[in-house]
């Protein structure tokens, strides 16, 4: 199956998620993921993603939003938008792809299926449940587009696509004449915010304080607090913590590198302290985190 695992985000110099998701000739990736001890940070890109909870319950923020999805239930996260996944008893399924795998801007399948989804308004998500008729028929599509690329059968790259673009032609017609206003305060808070995230993204080995997140959008320390509860409902330095945490955990699953080791090269300058906040944030140590994927300490 080309199913993968993937939650530590690496942002580009313009904050957008740098990993490639699928190939450039076929820019779509589906991920299966036991969010028990892992959660995905704050991160956005210029893709498409959906989110499918397969068992249990997932806790999703969408910019200022928290969505609960119950078992069955999903979300489509539209392009350029803030979100990240909490730490949850739950296994999901999840699909990131670029606009022109439906269609390239210069044919009518962008205009038709893509430019109302990304037009000033549109909604940042949406959220699909199977009550909902038309939500039911958007998450039946989603799903056979995640299986069509995780099992590979013949010909599964116009399949998926199909799937996608029955998917979109549905979602497409609810962002018309934009369902959401945005105010020009809040589209310069919502950049400002993807800058500093990056910032954290590039700097996170390093020391790292309130005034140098704030200072790299020239904020003051106050404004930088607010803006971070305001749009993520946490602290810079708490995000900093959680950001770290993450890339110690990729590296405990990836390498054979010790614990005072990935505590130093992930900016814990104290091995008690990076073990800590790892229990703090996992819920278990990091030699215990690494003996869940079967691994030597």
């Amino acid at each position: 199956m080309a199913v993968q695992v993937c939650n530590i985000i690496v942002a580009s110099s313009e904050g957008r998620e740098l990993a490639q998701h699928g190939s450039p000739m076929f820019p779509i990736a589906c991920y299966a993921e036991d969010m028990t001890a892992d959660s995905v940070a704050w991160h956005w890109h210029e893709e498409f993603e959906y989110i499918l909870s397969e068992k249990g319950i997932l806790c999703v923020d969408v910019n200022k939003t928290r969505v609960r999805l119950n078992q069955g239930e999903g979300i489509f996260v539209n392009s350029g938008a803030l979100h990240a996944v909490e730490q949850s008893p739950a296994l999901l399924h999840s699909s990131v792809f670029h606009p022109r795998l439906v269609g390239g801007m210069d044919t009518i399948f962008w205009q038709k299926l893509i430019k109302p989804m990304t037009q000033p308004g549109a909604p940042a998500f949406f959220l699909l449940n199977e009550a909902v008729p038309w939500q039911k028929e958007v998450l039946a599509c989603l799903r056979d587009a995640w299986r069509e690329v995780a099992d590979e059968p013949f010909d599964y790259e116009n399949r998926a696509r199909y799937h996608l673009s029955a998917a979109l032609r549905i979602l497409s017609t609810q962002c018309v004449g934009g369902k959401t206003k945005v105010s020009q305060q809040e589209q310069i808070a919502a950049e400002r915010m993807k800058q500093m995230l990056r910032f954290v993204e590039e700097h996170y080995a390093e020391e790292l304080t309130v005034e140098k997140i704030a200072a790299c959008v020239a904020l003051s320390e106050s404004a930088c607090l607010r803006s971070f509860r305001q749009l993520l409902g946490t602290t810079p330095i708490q995000y900093v913590k959680q950001y770290r945490v993450e890339k110690a955990a990729e590296l405990l699953r990836s390498t054979r590198l010790k614990t005072g080791e990935i505590g130093a090269e992930c900016g814990f300058a104290d091995g008690s302290y990076f073990i800590k906040t790892f229990r703090e944030v996992k819920h278990c140590t990091p030699l215990e985190y690494r003996q869940r994927f079967g691994l030597e300490a």
